[in-house]
């Protein structure tokens, strides 16, 4: 879903620092505070919001090779049996909304004929540049948009929890979440009201209508999916998240170059991530080292940061070393790491580092740490 929205969640104002209080009524500054953040609430607002519907870009051999003389594609979104009967199954809503549409009071005896006619005959003209519908919402209170702003949160942070490689989980979330977004957006009449009518009404349409994938991941999996929604806001959110890791990974990888043995512990995270050899890696110049990691972390900031925020990441720097060495064995089909002699360490990485960070065994670590300081 192609989403621009601007809004986020009401924050409390602190009361001010030092502010003196009322002699007759102590509690006069906090009341003051109170009142306006009542107001802010119950203020009306709008939620700026566009939807946008994109192509799918699956073109045939010809059209590939004939693109430049070829008239530009298009292709039209159309009705949906199930989509105008859902839609015209809240009584409430398309007597609020399609009085307007269709120029026919609800009263009417053909109002109900004219609804299903306007979504029954759907025809929407959808080039390479994509569509994008104005779906802003006036909301009478502000309030009211934080509380389906949440609602809708939890509905997506729901299905973004459902694993990606598990189609069959992911399609059935997906349903759930259509049901639920739109059982949503069902209610929103009783709190304001579209920007534009009828543009919202196509995005709900869309919503439901099965031609168009509302997750990217389903466009190669069903040869009748022409369209897709493209997710502005989201992708908009990532850039800037993208962008806020690439900083960060700009001061981690300086505080990584004061700290040697810091630097040795993520070059070896690094290497394993890429599944180089380490000791031949460690081997090179540090300048080449430097060089490769500073790229990593332009690259890939995201997991660059999750090296250098890993609290444990030298302990795990230490049980790569030792298994590189031979002094420690990680069986090949599963996590288990071991002494040469099969005595184990831990079931994983992170028992192994419980195990070296465990008081107990410090004799042994330390006989480690000899050992590798020998070769």
């Amino acid at each position: 879903m192609t989403i621009d929205a601007k809004g986020g969640a009401p924050t409390k104002p602190a009361p001010a620092q030092g502010a003196p209080l009322n002699p007759t009524n102590g509690n006069e500054t906090s009341k003051t505070a109170k009142e306006t953040y009542e107001e802010n609430l119950n203020a009306a607002y709008y939620e700026q919001k566009t939807v946008t519907i994109n192509l799918v870009k699956n073109f045939s051999l010809y059209r590939k090779a004939n693109d430049k003389v070829l008239p530009k594609r298009a292709d039209y979104i159309g009705s949906s049996v199930n989509s105008s009967r859902i839609l015209s199954s809240n009584k409430a809503e398309i007597e609020t909304y399609f009085p307007n549409i269709i120029g026919l009071a609800v009263n009417n005896e053909n109002f109900i004929t004219r609804v299903k006619q306007w979504l029954n005959n759907i025809q929407v003209k959808v080039d390479e540049l994509g569509k994008t519908f104005d779906v802003g919402f006036h909301w009478e209170h502000k309030k009211d948009y934080y509380d389906f702003k949440r609602k809708e949160d939890a509905i997506n942070e729901a299905y973004d929890s459902i694993p990606r490689n598990d189609i069959n989980k992911l399609r059935d979330g997906l349903k759930n979440k259509i049901n639920q977004l739109n059982a949503l957006e069902s209610e929103k009449y009783r709190y304001g009201y579209p920007n534009n009518v009828e543009e919202y009404l196509i995005y709900r349409h869309c919503l439901l209508y099965n031609d168009v994938a509302k997750d990217v991941a389903f466009i190669n999996s069903d040869a009748n999916i022409r369209f897709y929604f493209k997710d502005d806001q989201k992708e908009a959110e990532k850039l800037r998240k993208f962008r806020n890791e690439v900083t960060k990974a700009k001061t981690n990888y300086v505080s990584c170059l004061a700290d040697e043995e810091l630097f040795d512990a993520v070059y070896i995270q690094y290497c394993n991530y890429l599944g180089l050899p380490v000791f031949a890696s460690l081997g090179e110049d540090r300048i080449d080292r430097e060089i490769k990691l500073d790229k990593f972390s332009q690259d890939e900031p995201i997991k660059f940061n999750n090296f250098c925020g890993d609290k444990d990441i030298k302990t795990k720097a230490l049980i790569e070393k030792l298994i590189n060495r031979g002094e420690l064995v990680r069986l090949t089909f599963n996590q288990n790491i071991t002494t040469p002699s099969g005595e184990m360490i831990g079931a994983n990485m992170k028992e192994a580092v419980a195990w070296f960070n465990n008081p107990d065994n410090t004799s042994y670590v330390n006989a480690y740490l000899t050992k590798l300081k020998q070769m």
